[in-house]
């Protein structure tokens, strides 16, 4: 082979020899060896074989030694994937030198040559399945020195997301402190979690970013060393990558600047962890003489699919305009399926999937984990199998589940003191913490907890007549069935006005407490008996735990969309799809108050989840969550709108709910409601939230006219 091929040589080769049918937008993007660039691929665009092929073009054309070539990616399934690809084409031989690393492995490796060459030991790593001492555990004890209260598994979590987001985006102490996470006394609990990390010797995975970023700014020798090791960089999932990361890279990468950056602005989903797709939109500012490139085809999905997708996510500003397109067939027009209640979705579906013979191809995707529950219940039920992705759900531990099962285990047995400090700060009865430890200390002779309680010394009369009515409402719920229980416990003893104050109190959605209700609700509707409700509440744990031996089966996919990233199945169902779950009661308030950016992430999250879907998609929604009415999602609305424009129906003229319409004063919204017997038509607008208008004074005033999705 000669020094340099010419391009039709080149392209043929990786037809001939290695099967790389490349199209027009994916041979520039391989051709583009020097330099910084920016590859923009849709979903499904075959950005790995771009990248591989790039790759193989650097080295069996341009001659550039494999070990000169970096190649970082956002997981470990990922770099391991592009290694294999890379491998499995090329050769053993000719990858054996080249670097195929997560951005926190190769982060590891800088500081680990730092520290052997000053002889220090390396900090001892507080996450992963290896380490001995978790950081969860840290933080669990901090939280509690510092508040005096044990925090949730849901609640963990946040905090955990919240301390990696300040890293991740370098934030200052002052930005920490003007930030509102809705973690009691955040800033304390986090300057404690750095403190212990700092006296003790350990660090997280974050730490591992900005350690490095702060050695790399200070350590010319490191720095200078990386840079004459690396000449060429690629960046896979770039959208996902945090600030810091970019800054890394931005280092490392100085001053050849030969970066491959390939991401997609529109497939960014992980604000919560930091990923700042704003480095995208910058990259001709960051790095001059930047060239953007894009792979708009799309292999994976059928048109039905692949255009109202493309016409849907233009509704987002933050972006890069591109057309996404594919020479796919047409294929089944997208299903909308909407049903009554929350309940009757989980019965469509498991009949939907009963008459599936290849289960493993088919995927149901939904925003949050919550989602999964009931819909476990349903198919164990009818043994269908399943593998959930996200085996760590908290709702078996969740403090809304373990409250309602307290009522119903003091209902069972009047001296479960444990059951009675679960809840007795959460009625209506004005029970105090002394009066809480009154009854432990003084329980027994044959009282329970509540006839105790009434002993109490000096108790005032009003108190004394509600515990007596609380003692009387939890006698009751033994009477009860469970379903019955539950929704008296949530009535009749006010449980729900509690779920009211906490989220209130503790930045708590009161939409996502109620959808744990109603997804006990589901389960205690099919049991006949308490003992009936607290086993199958076993099975189904067993179950989900044990899902995870039906990867790579004949099982249905169970995931949340977030964790689908990267994935594609023949046939997805999204499910949940009303407002206040998708798109999320926060994103739809910040919207209000015009601040669209979660909204924004929201979008891309829908469009990630309809992408996953090669031949067919069905979207889910109901009239009823929780006996309480709930809104069809508006990216329903807008899907079904996309889908009218791809099939070149007249929607010009149609005003009805889903339409999107400009108004003369109030700029452009959504039609959410229309009832023309009440003269109504409500619009959700961008710019001043939701209005409630005379639909006959908008239309004869001509105050309204139908408008694209933009």
């Amino acid at each position: 082979m000669s020094e340099f091929m010419n391009r039709e040589d080149f392209f043929r080769l990786l037809a001939d020899k290695y099967n790389l049918n490349l199209n027009p937008q994916q041979k520039e993007a391989v051709l583009r060896v020097h330099g910084p660039s920016l590859l923009l691929s849709v979903p499904g665009g075959g950005k790995t074989t771009v990248i591989v092929s790039r790759c193989a073009n650097m080295i069996l054309n341009h001659k550039i030694d494999p070990g000169k070539i970096l190649t970082l990616t956002f997981s470990k399934a990922s770099a391991q994937d592009m290694k294999t690809r890379f491998c499995g084409i090329f050769g053993k031989e000719l990858a054996s030198s080249m670097i195929f690393s997560t951005i926190h492995s190769f982060c590891y490796s800088v500081a680990r040559l730092y520290t052997r060459s000053k002889n220090k030991p390396m900090p001892q790593i507080i996450e992963g399945n290896e380490s001995p001492i978790n950081k969860n555990q840290i933080l669990k004890q901090i939280y509690l020195d510092i508040n005096n209260e044990y925090i949730s598994d849901d609640r963990l979590e946040d905090l955990s997301n919240s301390i990696s987001f300040v890293k991740n985006m370098l934030y200052t102490e002052e930005n920490i402190r003007e930030l509102d996470v809705g973690i009691k006394n955040f800033v304390d609990i986090y300057n404690a979690y750095e403190k212990r990390k700092k006296n003790e010797g350990f660090i997280d995975y974050d730490d591992m970013l900005t350690g490095t970023y702060r050695l790399l700014k200070k350590n010319t020798e490191i720095i200078n060393m990386l840079r004459e090791k690396y000449h060429y960089i690629n960046v896979d999932e770039s959208q996902d990558t945090s600030l810091v990361q970019h800054e890394i890279i931005k280092l490392v990468a100085r001053p050849k600047n030969n970066i491959f950056m390939v991401g997609d602005e529109d497939q960014s989903i992980y604000g919560f962890r930091a990923a700042f797709p704003q480095a995208l939109l910058d990259f001709g500012k960051t790095y001059p003489g930047a060239k953007i490139l894009l792979m708009e085809k799309n292999y994976r999905s059928t048109k039905s699919i692949v255009v109202p997708a493309n016409i849907f996510i233009k509704q987002n500003k933050g972006r890069y305009q591109k057309d996404m397109y594919t020479e796919n067939e047409e294929g089944e027009a997208v299903v909308f399926k909407h049903v009554e209640s929350r309940n009757e979705q989980y019965v469509y579906l498991t009949s939907a999937l009963k008459s599936q013979s290849n289960l493993a191809q088919c995927a149901v995707l939904y925003r949050n984990n919550i989602s999964a529950i009931p819909l476990v219940d349903y198919l164990e039920y009818n043994n269908i199998p399943f593998y959930i992705r996200d085996t760590n759900l908290h709702f078996f531990r969740h403090w809304v589940v373990n409250d309602i099962l307290a009522f119903i285990r003091l209902a069972l047995d009047p001296f479960d003191v444990e059951a009675f400090g679960q809840i007795y700060y959460k009625t209506n009865a004005f029970i105090s913490r002394e009066m809480y430890e009154y009854v432990v200390e003084n329980m027994g002779k044959g009282k329970g907890a509540i006839e105790t309680l009434l002993n109490y010394p000096n108790i005032p009369k009003d108190t004394f007549e509600a515990i007596k009515y609380l003692a009387g409402q939890i006698e009751t719920i033994d009477y009860f069935k469970p379903l019955k229980a539950v929704e008296f416990i949530e009535k009749e003893c006010e449980y729900e006005k509690y779920i009211r104050r906490a989220s209130k109190e503790m930045g708590y959605s009161v939409e996502s407490l109620n959808y744990i209700i109603d997804s006990l609700k589901s389960i205690a509707s099919r049991v006949d008996s308490f003992e009936g409700l607290f086993e199958r509440l076993s099975i189904l744990k067993t179950a989900v735990e044990n899902s995870i031996k039906n990867r790579n089966k004949n099982a249905v996919v169970l995931t949340t969309i977030h964790s689908s990233k990267g994935l594609e199945f023949d046939r997805v169902y999204m499910i949940d799809l009303v407002d206040g779950q998708f798109p999320s009661s926060k994103s739809i308030s910040d919207c209000k108050e015009g601040n669209y950016e979660l909204m924004e992430e929201e979008v891309r999250l829908f469009y990630v989840g309809v992408t996953r879907a090669r031949k067919y998609l069905e979207l889910l929604t109901f009239s009823k969550a929780n006996n309480k009415p709930v809104a069809v999602s508006r990216f329903v609305h807008r899907f079904n709108l996309a889908q009218k424009q791809a099939e070149h129906k007249a929607v010009s003229n149609e005003i009805c709910e889903g339409a999107v319409l400009e108004h003369v004063v109030f700029g452009q919204g959504l039609v959410t409601r229309l009832d023309e017997s009440k003269d109504l038509i409500v619009i959700e607008f961008e710019s001043v939230g939701t209005k409630m208008l005379s639909l006959k004074t908008c239309i004869e005033g001509k105050k309204i006219q139908t408008s694209t999705i933009s």
